[in-house]
This record gives C-alpha cells, sequence and structure tokens, in this order.
C-alpha cells in the first residue's frame, strides 16, 4: 500500500489522494508531476525569501500538508531559527481569501495559552501569506502515535486535557479549530508539553474554495477521520462542540492505537462519521478505565447537545481521571515520617523546644503531632498553585496552564524537585479549591501533596503586556522565602516564565543543603574533619544529621536538625560539636561563599581511642567527592557493567535516574545501610534503586596500593535510560 510522503499514512491503492493531508498518492501520480511538485516547494522557497527581506533567511522545508508548506527559518535580527507556515498559494488566490488567512492569524496570535502555538508575526506579499512560529523541539502527537500504536491511560488522558486547555482558551475569544487531529498536536520536550497549532486555517480554508471538502488540486479541506458530524455533512451550524468531538476521536486513538472509522474513500469516511456510533474505548482495549472510556464516548456522540458543552467541563472531567490514579513522585514526601515523627515525639519538652526554638523552627508539643515536629528538609519540593489572573480570555483556565508551564520550567531545566503538576490539578479540581484562599490554607494544601515550599502566581496583562509576580512560601509555617516578578510582551511569555523560574530555582540556594547539580555552588561547603560522639549504648544505632551555615570563612553561623536522637542529651551534645566545627567555605565561580551544608554527626562506644575528630575522608559528603585523590587512589567501582534498574509499572513513565550513596568495605562489599541522595522522579524507582545499591559487588577503593573501606556515590539508571555510572 503506497505511503504518503507528507504525514507518512497509508493511501487506498485506488484513492489518488491521501485522505488524512490531501496530499498526491507516489503511485498514481505521474512523475512528472510530483517533479513539477517538488519543483514548486523549491519555487515557494525562493518566493518566501524575496517576500521576507533580508532580515531573514529561509532554510530548508520541515514539513508540508494540505493547507500549508513549513520552512525553517533564520531570524537575523534575533539570531534564532523559527518555523514560517506559508499557506498554498492556491488557497490565497483572491484578495479576500488572503485578508481572510490574516485575520484568523491575528486571532490566533492574540491568544496567550501554555497549550496553543504562539504566532509570533503575520506577513503577507508577493502573492503570499506566512506567519512565524517558535522551532518546537519535539516531536508531533502524529509521530509518536506511529512509533508507539497507543499510549498509556494516564498518558493519554493528560495530552487530552492539555489539549481541552488550549481548546478552551481559544473558544473563549470565539474561535473554533476545526481541524483537531495528530498531526496538529505538538509534544513539546522531554515531558512532551501539548502545543496545538492551526487554529482557524480550515475554516479559512474552507471559505477560500466556496466551501468545497476537496479542492482541484487535490488539498483536503479538514480531516475526515477527526471530523464530527455537523462538519462531514457540510452543516452551517459547527460550534465549539464539533472540537470536542474531535478530540473525542483523537482520544479513542491514543487508547486504541487506530481510528473508529476507516475506509478508502474520503466519502466513506464521512458518511460513518455522520451515521455510524463509535465502538467503545473498552471494546478495543479493556484495561482502559470505565471512567475514561465514558468520557470518550459522551466526547464523541452525534448529538452535539449530548456532548460536553465546553471544552473546559472536558479537561475537568479527565483531570478527575489523573486524579483518582495518581502517579507517585519520587522526592515529593511529607517531611515526616510516622516512624520518625513517633521517635521525635520522644523528645523532652524543654530540650526540644530550646533547641529547635532558638532556631526558628516550630517545636513538638508533649503528644505526637507529627506536623509540628517536622524539621527543615535538605530536598526542597515546590508545588505551584494554579495563579491569581486577569486576561483578555479565560481567567480559569490561564491560571491553571500557566502554574503547569511554571512547575515544567522548574522541573526539567532547573532540577527542581515539584509536585506533578496535572496530580495536583486534579486534587485542586476535586476538592473545589479557590485561588483566593488564605494562605495559611494554601499552604497546608501544598503541605499535605509533600511540599516543602508552595509558589503563588498573580498574572497581569494588559493589551499585548504582561507582568508575573511570585511569592514562595514555607509550607511549614506560611512565612515568606523569595519574591519577584518579571514584565514583558505577550509573545515573550514563555521565555521569561523559563527566566523567573531560574531565578526561583536560584532562591531554593538559600535552602539547607541545597545545590542539585551544583547549580548554587561549584563546590559545597565541606567539614574539615569529620565528627564522631563518644556515647554509652546510643539508642540510635545510626547517626544525626545537622544542617550548618557556614559563611565564606568557614564559620558555622546557624545550625537546624535534619534527623535527631531519641536521646535529647545526645542531640544537645552533637548540636554544639558541630557549631564549634570548621568548615572549608563553599564556593561559586571559585570564590568562597557562604551556604548551607548537611553535617553528620557518628557515635563511638567509651574505650576507644580519646579522639573524637576523625578523617574527613570518613565523611559521606566529604569523602564520596574525594578531591584530588587525597582520600583514595582509586574509588570503589561495581564489579557489574552498568547499575541499571527495571523501573516498578506504578510508575507512569520512565523515571529519572536515582543518586544513591554508599559506603564499601575493604572486601568490596556494602557497609549499613544505603542512602538516598538525589532521589528519581518516581518514589517506588527510589525505593529500587536504594535496594539495588544495597546488593551490587564492588572492586574496593585502594591507598596506597592497599584496599580500604570508602564512600562512593553510584547513579542508578532505569532500564533504557543513557547509561550512567558511579561517582
Amino acid at each position: 500500500m503506497p505511503i504518503c510522503a507528507t504525514c507518512s499514512r497509508e493511501i487506498a491503492v485506488e484513492s489518488a489522494f491521501c485522505s488524512f493531508c490531501g496530499s498526491p498518492n507516489p503511485e498514481t501520480t505521474p512523475p512528472e508531476d510530483l517533479a513539477e511538485l517538488t519543483a514548486d516547494s523549491e519555487v515557494l522557497r525562493r518566493r518566501l525569501q524575496v517576500a521576507l527581506g533580508a532580515d531573514f533567511t529561509v532554510e530548508e522545508m520541515l514539513g508540508e500538508g494540505g493547507f500549508a508548506v513549513v520552512f525553517a527559518v533564520f531570524d537575523r535580527k534575533l539570531s534564532r531559527r523559527i518555523a514560517v507556515k506559508v499557506l498554498r498559494p492556491e488557497l490565497t488566490a483572491s484578495r479576500a481569501s488572503k485578508q481572510r488567512f490574516v485575520r484568523e492569524a491575528e486571532s490566533v496570535a492574540r491568544l496567550n495559552h501554555p497549550h496553543i502555538m504562539p504566532i509570533f508575526f503575520v506577513g503577507e506579499g508577493g502573492g503570499l501569506v506566512w506567519f512565524g512560529m517558535p522551532m518546537v523541539e519535539g516531536e508531533t502527537l502524529e509521530a509518536r502515535l506511529r512509533r508507539e500504536g497507543s499510549l498509556p491511560e494516564q498518558e493519554a488522558a493528560r495530552i487530552g486535557a492539555e489539549i481541552a486547555d488550549a481548546l478552551a482558551e481559544a473558544h473563549a475569544a470565539g474561535l473554533i479549530h476545526r481541524d483537531i487531529k495528530p498531526l496538529n498536536v505538538m509534544l513539546h520536550g522531554p515531558r512532551g508539553r501539548v502545543l496545538v497549532a492551526d487554529f482557524g486555517i480550515a475554516k479559512a480554508a474552507a471559505g477560500s474554495v466556496s466551501g468545497e471538502k476537496l479542492t482541484g488540486t487535490g488539498v483536503a479541506i479538514g480531516s475526515p477521520h477527526y471530523m464530527s458530524p455537523e462538519q462531514a455533512s457540510g452543516s452551517d451550524d459547527v460550534d465549539l462542540r464539533s472540537d470536542i468531538y474531535s478530540l473525542g476521536v483523537l482520544m479513542w486513538q491514543m487508547l486504541t492505537g487506530s481510528l473508529p472509522f476507516e475506509g478508502s474513500e474520503y466519502q466513506q469516511v464521512l458518511m460513518q462519521q455522520v451515521a455510524r456510533e463509535a465502538p467503545p474505548v473498552r471494546s478495543r482495549r479493556p484495561d482502559v478505565s470505565q471512567a475514561l472510556s465514558d468520557i470518550v464516548e459522551r466526547c464523541m456522540r452525534k448529538d452535539p447537545a449530548g456532548r460536553y458543552q465546553s471544552a473546559e467541563e472536558v479537561a475537568h472531567a479527565l483531570r478527575l481521571v489523573l486524579h483518582r490514579a495518581p502517579p507517585a513522585r519520587a522526592g515529593v514526601r511529607p517531611w515526616l515520617a510516622p516512624a520518625a515523627a513517633a521517635g521525635i515525639a520522644a523528645l523532652a519538652l524543654g530540650a526540644a523546644a530550646f533547641w529547635l526554638g532558638s532556631r526558628g523552627i516550630r517545636a513538638p508539643g508533649v503528644e505526637t503531632q507529627a506536623a509540628a515536629a517536622a524539621p527543615v528538609t535538605a530536598s526542597p519540593v515546590i508545588a505551584v498553585l494554579p495563579f491569581s489572573a486577569v486576561t483578555g480570555g479565560d481567567t480559569a483556565q490561564f491560571a491553571r496552564a500557566g502554574a503547569l508551564m511554571l512547575a515544567e520550567a522548574l522541573a526539567l531545566r532547573n532540577g527542581v524537585a515539584t509536585v506533578d503538576g496535572n496530580d495536583l490539578l486534579g486534587r485542586w479540581i476535586a476538592e473545589g479549591r479557590r485561588i483566593t484562599a488564605p494562605l495559611e490554607e494554601q499552604a497546608r494544601f501544598a503541605y499535605d501533596l509533600g511540599a516543602n515550599q508552595v509558589i503563588l502566581g498573580t498574572y497581569v496583562e494588559s493589551g499585548r503586556s504582561f507582568r508575573l509576580s511570585l511569592t514562595m512560601y514555607d509550607t511549614h509555617d506560611a512565612s515568606r522565602l523569595w519574591r519577584d516578578e518579571v514584565t514583558g510582551a505577550t509573545d515573550s511569555l514563555f521565555a521569561l516564565i523559563d527566566l523567573i523560574a531560574s531565578r526561583a530555582a536560584l532562591a531554593l540556594c538559600s535552602q539547607p543543603a541545597y545545590n542539585p547539580g551544583n547549580i548554587c555552588f561549584d563546590r559545597p561547603a565541606q567539614p574539615r574533619a569529620a565528627v564522631s560522639l563518644t556515647a554509652d549504648a546510643p539508642s540510635d544505632t545510626g547517626s544525626l544529621r545537622f544542617h550548618a551555615f557556614v559563611d565564606a570563612s568557614g564559620a558555622v553561623t546557624d545550625v537546624r536538625i535534619a534527623g535527631q536522637s531519641r536521646d535529647p542529651a545526645l542531640t544537645s551534645r552533637a548540636l554544639g560539636l558541630v557549631r564549634d566545627l570548621t568548615f572549608v567555605p563553599a564556593q561559586r565561580r571559585s570564590r568562597p561563599v557562604a551556604a548551607w551544608t548537611e553535617v553528620e554527626v557518628g557515635f563511638r562506644q567509651p574505650g576507644s581511642a580519646g579522639v573524637t575528630v576523625a578523617s574527613a575522608c570518613d565523611t559521606p559528603a566529604y569523602g564520596a567527592r574525594n578531591p584530588n585523590r587525597e582520600c583514595y587512589d582509586t574509588r570503589p567501582v561495581p564489579r557489574t557493567r552498568l547499575p541499571i534498574a527495571q523501573a516498578p509499572s506504578s510508575c507512569p513513565r520512565q523515571p529519572s535516574p536515582a543518586t544513591v550513596l554508599v559506603r564499601v568495605s575493604s572486601e568490596g562489599t556494602v557497609e549499613g545501610a544505603a542512602t538516598l541522595r538525589v532521589p528519581s522522579d518516581c518514589r517506588e524507582f527510589s525505593a529500587v534503586a536504594v535496594a539495588l545499591a544495597q546488593d551490587i559487588g564492588f572492586a574496593p577503593a585502594t591507598k596506597a596500593g592497599r584496599p580500604v573501606a570508602a564512600w562512593t556515590q553510584l547513579m542508578i539508571q532505569p532500564a533504557g535510560a543513557p547509561p550512567g555510572g558511579s561517582e
């Protein structure tokens, strides 16, 4: 069966054109006609170059469809590559049709939404109409479905919800898409954030050829496999509910890997859209939840009155499905596990009140109070709540989508652990939360999701300008940690959200022991000596952990308790030792700077050497780094080729790696318990990584040619991820 050169779909042998995009069938089109089409693309490129002028360089063609051809273009003024979509000249033959395209493009350009492909500019000249868009890093949903077939239920629901968000924003502005299909959905970045493209183009194209469904040159007006019954029958009464039907077809395809209505001819598919009911999703894929199958069925009802009456309703319903089965998040954890809470509750009230209260940390009461006793965490986790927004479009939709975009920028481009945006939004909707709720209520909501910090934002749009103000609060006591804002033109929203996300990440550097990937410091503060405490049969078998704030001279100016002993006297003595420590200060750009760091205090039995200071190489934070080989000549190396673990099925997708800290004996076995240093984004995979690290055999470290015990770090990769290794 022939394959379409434009969209890579199969074309019926007897069909002269692709029923998806209208491109000619390469097996029925004479070679001279194909050569002419290729030549037409080159001619079009040259015409576009003349029309754009010297400020732009038109490079290669990126793709083409029934309505337009897309070229890569270098913008000389701003030194960036963009994509320019040129409407096919046959669709813009008259002045009226050109004006119609320009109006549609200008309407879309006024939309400002994280899930709508932004339009930089609209142009007309030399007989052409075009508009400029960002060069998106990612792939179309069409390409992903072609590669994977069907998608996991949670992923399909997420993508569907984000498409519905985009439609809701457009519908609020009076725009109907009319051509929702996989080719018009881009998946941007590693997470696959949705960007919906080509709003209004089908309507403009239909008007330019007097409402015909197919022009003489084979340009398909709309895509029959995704058309609503009213659109397929040629009705003039097409409203926003037509897009909801098309989204239902797209959801059906994402979940089953096929289309509900097939046919070798364009008209055959249209007739099925009007007259036949689609089979239930569960008849093709029984493992899909009944709730999601029902959502798709309602979207695809033939009578528009029986469908959801707004795209926002669809997004709401899909996020309720996501909320009912939320994926686990690693690094997103409550501050205090129940076992730890019980231990801390055993502290004497006087000692706890003195040591915690003097440092501005809420002290636990006599009774067990896990929340009140929560210590400061070493790994901040942020929840980004829906913004308070004043815009020209749907305020609620942008308030939610803007927060999702900020959370993505924090997590993917700044390495900050965040509460999953879709999980948060699903719970927000299910609980009927309000943006105007008191700060304490918002902080408690974020705390219950496992966040240590919460970001609240206010977005104000005026004309073509906006201001985004963000404030970060501690979820434990609702104290303000940071505030900042950015202002600019609405077409720079994406870049400025990235900018303020990076500022928020740097603001976290003031949090204890936070420094993922050395984004805060080139080198964290290190104790000049390991600290141990003489104790008679200490109740804890492990060690005590503290966070120390070290100034640029290496002196300790503040200490906070991170992991406490059940014996308040031991905690008190250890805290005194930490306050007297001397550190090698942290460095940024080769200069000493003040920074928080983590300190671990171990125990030694009475009668052992009367020295309480050991080699710095015995501390995990120092020994695992081994600067200039002063600790070991060689580091422990796993005997297995790569530390790779299989991700549990409960992880929603392939998780990120997890970094685990272990101490390896001179025999090559792991001593004590492995410690999770940098969690993955799936809690279950992090647990698997810790268990795996515990059982790995090592070639031990050496010092002066002899095997010695040593600390090391392992990056445990999920199966199928790029290889990693020990530090």
